[in-house]
């Protein structure tokens, strides 16, 4: 039985615990995976506006938590202010619910006032604690939640949060590749101006068509937009087959700049856009067996990639490697890129 089942059966019975512990698991969009949760909480199984209003977290009774500015714990005065805000009524629901982001950033001190409260909350308060290591937490934290059960946003979750903010399904399908169906990278993603996003990136497309590939990796490279990224590394990814032995190095070495998570989200796009084709293709029945073969290989080497990023190796012959062999020529790396 998954969180969401544990909790739902609860409200049925009226038997909701006043504090959850919810471990997620790594890359968990917390934002909407607590919305997830919370409006199991907040709102009856048919209340369509309430549940919209936690998805949106424009919902008065839902307040989310988490470490604020440049700090780098939440701190003993974030908790004061739960406690002391935690005696008001609800606004909207019978219930009020405090959902606490990465639980394991909580400072000594704000841990220790939590458990104040904890031990005994108001009658309509709930909490919601989420981590990614439970065992970071006090033991006397832990001790006072119903532990659930690991779980994340699903791919539902991203759609609903999606769907609430007025992208229809083409786009919401959109976006969610772009990030790679990883729901911690939707955060950044809904700080850009996502207006028209599948006309954005034909725009992105036709401007950087006729650049040459190792200006298209610095461009890459100095984006701050995850839209614009997935054009560019779409249309990398397009020009590999033609790309001379001399463009492939120096788009290596380029891209070879970024940060490994980065590098990571690069090599990861380009493994979801060879493994979509493949399915489409055999979905549409238009590939050819060679063809086949050769996607499943381009997918192959782009997750043998992937996988050596967290070995100690260098990236920039990582991504010679992997670039050479994906525009069939041929490469090697010492044997130690597993490429």
């Amino acid at each position: 039985m998954n969180s969401k089942d544990i909790i739902s059966q609860a409200a049925e019975k009226d038997e909701l615990t006043h504090a959850y512990l919810a471990p997620v698991r790594s890359g968990t969009n917390l934002k909407s995976y607590a919305a997830e949760l919370g409006q199991i909480i907040l709102c009856s199984p048919d209340d369509k506006d309430c549940r919209g209003k936690v998805i949106r977290d424009t919902h008065p009774d839902f307040i989310q938590v988490k470490v604020l500015n440049n700090n780098s714990k939440i701190s003993i005065n974030q908790v004061e202010e739960i406690i002391s805000r935690s005696s008001y009524s609800p606004v909207e629901s019978q219930r009020k619910l405090y959902a606490i982001n990465r639980a394991e950033d909580l400072s000594i001190e704000g841990a220790n006032s939590l458990l104040k409260i904890l031990e005994g909350p108001p009658e309509f308060v709930y909490f919601l604690l989420l981590t990614e290591s439970p065992n970071s937490l006090l033991p006397t934290i832990i001790s006072r939640c119903q532990q659930l059960p690991r779980g994340g946003t699903s791919i539902e979750g991203m759609k609903d949060l999606l769907s609430s903010k007025g992208f229809n399904d083409q786009e919401v399908n959109y976006l969610i590749e772009v990030v790679n169906r990883r729901g911690n990278l939707l955060d950044d993603l809904l700080e850009e101006d996502l207006e028209k996003p599948l006309e954005k990136r034909e725009g992105a497309f036709e401007e950087y068509d006729d650049s040459e590939l190792v200006e298209l990796s610095k461009c890459l490279v100095d984006s701050d937009s995850y839209l614009e990224r997935d054009a560019l590394t779409r249309v990398i990814y397009g020009k590999l087959p033609e790309a001379s032995h001399f463009q492939l190095i120096g788009s290596a070495g380029e891209l070879a700049k970024s940060s490994q998570n980065y590098l990571e989200w690069f090599l990861e796009r380009g493994l979801n856009i060879y493994r979509n084709g493949y399915r489409e293709g055999v979905a549409e029945e238009f590939y050819s067996r060679a063809g086949n073969r050769e996607s499943l290989r381009k997918v192959r080497i782009l997750d043998r990639a992937l996988g050596s990023l967290t070995a100690n190796v260098n990236h920039q012959l990582l991504l010679e490697s992997v670039l050479l062999k994906l525009s069939g020529s041929s490469a090697s790396f010492d044997g130690k890129d597993g490429v």
